[in-house]
């Protein structure tokens, strides 16, 4: 971290600076004269940029020969001359990590003397906009470092061109920490601390897509390009990915949101339309199992929403559904059991670290009368959470790193990250610091904490969108493993220790962010719409809910916008499922052929999903007409009727009647619990009950009375003239009738015959 060292009259001269200049200003002099104060105004105007590269090596021990590195850059428009850097120390190491942020605010952390011999002359002059590198070494001893801890270096760019004592003042500076470890059987030997465990929690969380009902490989979804691209090996994710590959001797857990991990997911099915984006998701998702599939791993919420906010709001069960969502997703994509319970008697480490939750802008205290915090605590518990990771703030009083706090009959773990840390990597993004200033200062600041807190363990929690600048996560985890005050530990093994003190009562009430009224008031509706959406479903999808946790996410507090916007769209688009996606057809009028009979109906639904809805038939029961659903076919015996999707069945309605009569039916559909869809307009039908049955029957007896009788007289009549022609005729004659064929010859034969059946006159036939 940059700080001042001489003179807040130069600030300007060193407004520019790449790691932040700072200078003291001292009572005399802002109380200079006229001439001092042109000097000031020439130093000023030389604008010079000192930066600090490197210093080797990066933690210090007697006999060491420190090696500061640099670059010195003119940012002015004339040439400068006569330049050096002096190099500048303390022999009292920081006492506090609040010292290191604090900087120049702090004046016993400024260095206070000079280190003999410890400076850099330039060759020549250095042209407007050129840079020049500069190096200094010097020996341990001549620093002044004696007991273990940080000590701050200062280095300083002087122009020894002018004699006025006020051109003294250094033109630009910049400030880094050295470690210093003495010999343990030296005098200062017992100022040497236990090694501290320390443990990274590693955080993969970005912005989730809230494209609801789209494809996530649309060329024009920006959200989704963004994603590609930060996946990507030079990308934000990528980098952080390749950086844990690289620092494998540091103990980290990888705290994943499982949305990043769906995102992800659908991007690799963009092989067609995005072969970048999918090669880029397909490469990054490979190279994730294989570095996490031996390591420790919890999956948060989806989406890592505010739970604590949405607990607050009333919505304990989009946190009850992230938590179960991301829990699934994070089993099957990276192929492992993460789920808070596996039912083993005595839980893995795996088991315990799956059980971890890390909620985005922690948990509310307590306050009279309403107990915040504990209910947050309370809910999170039943949704498998033992052990709660909070920022150092929530409890600034406490020392330790590990407590635990009694929960529901139980106890649950709170582990305490280093709110310092988390703000120095978090700075550490800026463009204006240099990898190496982070990851120094960053190490300085370890060793304080050892010093100032031993036997506690650190917990480092960078932000959980944690943004580094290239190449300083691996830098960070590098000097991790290589410090001789630290220990890699496991974040399980911190929490599974003995003799855990216990907290008794949370903090008083402390400021939380909450839901927007408006956002809270259209994810009530947008709740309601889903929970009819699931009842219409044959078969409930979680994945219905997801839009709804993506818009929820805290990667969204500084822009509620774009979360709004996402839940009204998702909003109409149910109701438009809801409305438009399920119908009944049906005639206007139906007449029955009698007193019963079915009507059929058909449901169409063009969903593409299959639905379950129950008929509501409503009538006038004083038409003397019994309508109900026939059981069998599509009905089930409860009463339901399951469409596949974009399908029509047809659905009877079994009518009875006591007399004649007309009845308007009302059809309506309703979900599995019977609420009626109200987007599904009802249909109305005229059902007629005739007599046209009975008097059918009366009809068809008498026809078939009427035929009977006419078929039995023709037969008796063909009886009673059979011998009459066996006598009239020849013996063949007689045969060919017999046969009941007609005699071929003679023909005038028959024809008389069959006239003398029928009763008609005439002269018997010839011999």
């Amino acid at each position: 971290m940059r700080r001042p060292v001489r003179s807040l009259a130069l600030i300007g001269a060193v407004f520019a600076i790449s790691i932040p200049v700072a200078l003291v200003a001292t009572q005399s002099a802002i109380a200079a004269p006229s001439a001092d104060a042109t000097a000031r105004a020439a130093a000023q105007q030389a604008g010079v940029v000192l930066t600090i590269t490197d210093i080797t090596p990066r933690q210090a021990v007697p006999g060491s020969t420190i090696t500061v590195t640099g670059t010195v850059r003119n940012a002015s428009q004339q040439p400068l001359s006569d330049l050096a850097v002096q190099l500048l120390s303390s022999a009292t190491p920081v006492s506090s990590v609040t010292q290191i942020e604090a900087g120049a605010s702090e004046p016993d952390l400024l260095a206070d003397r000079t280190v003999p011999g410890a400076s850099w002359q330039a060759a020549g002059q250095i042209k407007p906009g050129a840079a020049v590198g500069w190096s200094i070494h010097v020996k341990a001893k001549a620093i002044g470092m004696t007991s273990f801890g940080a000590y701050p270096l200062v280095a300083q760019a002087e122009s020894t061109e002018a004699q006025s004592a006020v051109t003294d003042l250094p033109l630009a500076a910049a400030t880094t920490y050295l470690p210093y470890t003495p010999a343990k059987k030296g005098p200062y030997g017992s100022s040497i601390p236990e090694r501290t465990k320390i443990s990274w929690v590693w955080p993969l969380m970005d912005k989730p897509l809230t494209a609801a009902g789209q494809s996530a490989c649309h060329g024009s979804l920006a959200q989704a390009q963004a994603l590609a691209a930060s996946l990507g090996s030079s990308g934000r994710l990528g980098r952080l990915v390749a950086a844990a590959a690289n620092g494998s001797r540091a103990a980290i857990t990888w705290a994943i949101d499982p949305a990043l991990l769906a995102d992800a997911t659908a991007l690799t099915a963009c092989r067609s339309s995005q072969p970048k984006w999918a090669a880029a998701a397909s490469s990054w998702l490979s190279k994730l199992r294989q570095l996490s599939s031996a390591q420790p791993v919890f999956v948060g919420p989806y989406g890592d929403p505010n739970v604590a906010a949405l607990i607050g709001a009333g919505h304990i069960g989009d946190v009850a559904k992230a938590f179960q969502d991301g829990r699934s997703i994070g089993d099957n994509v990276l192929k492992r059991p993460l789920g808070a319970d596996t039912g083993a008697s005595r839980p893995t480490a795996q088991d315990q670290t799956a059980s971890i939750a890390w909620p985005a802008d922690g948990i509310p205290g307590n306050s009279t009368g309403y107990d915040a915090g504990l209910e947050v605590l309370e809910i999170l518990a039943s949704d498998g959470v033992q052990t709660l990771l909070l920022p150092s703030s929530y409890l600034p009083t406490e020392d330790a790193t590990v407590l635990r706090t009694p929960v529901n009959g139980g106890y649950m773990k709170l582990l305490l990250a280093n709110e310092s840390l988390t703000r120095l990597l978090g700075a550490g993004g800026r463009t204006s610091d240099s990898p190496f200033a982070t990851a120094q200062e960053f190490l300085a600041a370890t060793a304080v904490l050892a010093k100032q807190y031993p036997g506690q363990p650190i917990v480092v929690a960078p932000p959980q969108r944690w943004a580094p600048a290239p190449d300083l996560a691996a830098g960070l985890l590098a000097v991790t493993s290589s410090a001789s005050w630290l220990s890699p530990a496991s974040l399980t093994s911190l929490t599974s220790g003995k003799n855990i003190r216990v907290l008794r009562d949370l903090p008083s009430e402390r400021g939380h962010r909450g839901l927007q009224p408006t956002q809270a008031r259209v994810l009530r509706r947008v709740d309601g719409a889903l929970a009819k959406l699931e009842l219409l479903r044959a078969r409930p999808d979680a994945s219905d809910y997801l839009p709804m946790l993506a818009a929820e996410s805290s990667a969204w507090q500084g822009t509620p916008k774009v979360a709004l916007g996402a839940l009204r769209a998702l909003e109409q688009r149910i109701r438009r499922q809801l409305s438009q996606g399920v119908q009944i057809e049906s005639e206007q009028r139906f007449t029955l052929g009698g007193l019963k009979g079915s009507v059929p109906v058909s449901v169409d639904n063009t969903l593409n999903y299959a639905v379950s809805v129950r008929f509501i038939v409503n009538y006038s029961q004083s038409s003397g007409i019994t309508i109900t659903v026939s059981p069998g076919g599509v009905v089930s015996r409860n009463g339901l009727v399951t469409i596949a999707p974009h399908n029509v069945v047809t659905v009877r309605l079994r009518v009875q009647a006591t007399h004649v009569g007309a009845t308007t039916v009302t059809l309506s559909l309703a979900n599995r619990n019977g609420d009626v869809l109200l987007g599904s307009p009802a249909q109305q039908m005229t059902i007629q009950a005739t007599q046209v049955g009975v008097l059918g029957v009366i009809i068809f007896a008498v026809a078939l009375g009427i035929f009977l009788i006419a078929t039995a007289a023709r037969a008796a009549r063909r009886g009673r003239l059979a011998p009459a022609a066996e006598q009239a005729t020849d013996p063949g004659l007689a045969a060919d009738h017999a046969d009941d064929r007609p005699a071929a010859p003679p023909e005038p034969d028959t024809v008389m015959a069959e006239r003398t059946e029928l009763g008609a006159a005439g002269a018997p036939g010839r011999d």
